[in-house]
């Protein structure tokens, strides 16, 4: 049985299209119990999740999860998404594979898709007042304009000269004496 036939018999309605990897497009509340049976699959387990990469398509938000097995290679995406823009959630597959609990995070912090059943789900990158999620389409960049007057830039590392033997010296080519510790 051959994956297509494999996801097929877990989720009927899965629509394929192939680019560089097999893509499964499936409904999110088929996402969960899909996962399991590809990690499962005593064949060809899907035990290896490359990433989660969040999605604009404009009328949906959603994610592409990007699998491989680790016993044959062969890759497949499977693609989630929900139409419901103000509140996204599609359902965690971080109890499948424990990276995903990181790369959830990820999708949450960008584009604002919540991940119902992660254990940590808050964002990981941008500060925890930042309004909106920047990679969406419908993103203000105006709600957060970058504030650097209370963030201090200065310069802290220290310059090290070395003459032609290897001894350190100063600015005016001074060797300097070694330190013993």
């Amino acid at each position: 049985m051959d994956i297509k036939d494999r996801i097929l018999a877990v989720v009927p309605e899965a629509v394929f299209t192939e680019q560089a990897d097999l893509i499964a497009t499936v409904p999110a509340s088929s996402l969960h119990k899909l996962a399991e049976s590809l990690k499962n699959d005593a064949d060809e387990p899907m035990d290896y999740m490359r990433d989660i990469v969040g999605m604009d398509w404009g009328e949906s938000l959603g994610a592409y999860y990007y699998l491989e097995s680790s016993k044959t290679y062969n890759r497949i995406a499977l693609r989630a998404e929900t139409t419901d823009r103000n509140n996204p959630e599609l359902p965690s597959v971080s109890d499948v594979w424990k990276t995903a609990e990181i790369k959830e995070r990820e999708v949450y912090d960008f584009f604002g898709v919540k991940f119902i059943g992660n254990p940590d789900m808050r964002r990981i990158f941008l500060r925890d007042n930042w309004v909106g999620y920047p990679l969406r389409k419908d993103y203000d960049e105006s709600s957060n304009p970058l504030d650097m007057t209370n963030e201090e830039n200065e310069e802290f590392s220290d310059e090290y000269l070395f003459d032609d033997f290897g001894n350190e010296v100063d600015k005016k080519n001074r060797v300097l004496p070694k330190m013993i510790m």
